[in-house]
């Protein structure tokens, strides 16, 4: 009497690789999600956002930057953007934006806290496009630069 052997399972042929490519997947899908909202916020995202805006407002209002970078300003591009975030106390951000104006192009360090839903904007920096600093806060030059031209 002959006994019978069980026919060995098919196997598919692709051994390990899906197995791996799975895992590798698994652990890269929150860094891509990461990254690509990232790359949202730098380049369409800072347009929604209400700090930004309040800020893209009081630039476009502001008597100096109108001297130092021209007419109809508008933020092109955040090349950096600092967060922090402490229970009870608030937010604190910090955003470099790049700014365009009719007549020159410039950059924009801002400040700004959130504290009970208000947000309060405590600093902007504008560097003209000869490397002065300006403060539209207070409207003066900063010291230590020489501006090539004067307001």
């Amino acid at each position: 009497m002959t006994i019978a052997q069980p026919a060995p399972a098919p196997r598919s042929g692709h051994g390990c690789l899906f197995g791996c490519l799975g895992a590798l997947a698994i652990l890269l899908l929150p860094v891509l999600l990461v990254s690509a909202y990232s790359a949202w916020f730098f380049y369409q995202g800072f347009r929604n956002d209400p700090t930004l805006r309040a800020v893209s407002e009081l630039v476009r209002r502001d008597g100096t930057a109108e001297q130092v970078l021209g007419e109809n300003i508008r933020i092109t591009g955040v090349t950096g953007n600092v967060f922090s975030f402490v229970p009870g106390l608030g937010t604190h951000s910090t955003y470099s934006v790049e700014l365009a104006g009719s007549r020159a192009s410039g950059s924009l360090a801002i400040e700004s806290a959130t504290l009970r839903g208000q947000a309060h904007i405590e600093s902007m920096v504008l560097t003209g496009p000869d490397g002065a600093h300006y403060d539209l806060m207070h409207h003066t030059i900063l010291p230590g630069n020489n501006p090539t031209t004067s307001i």
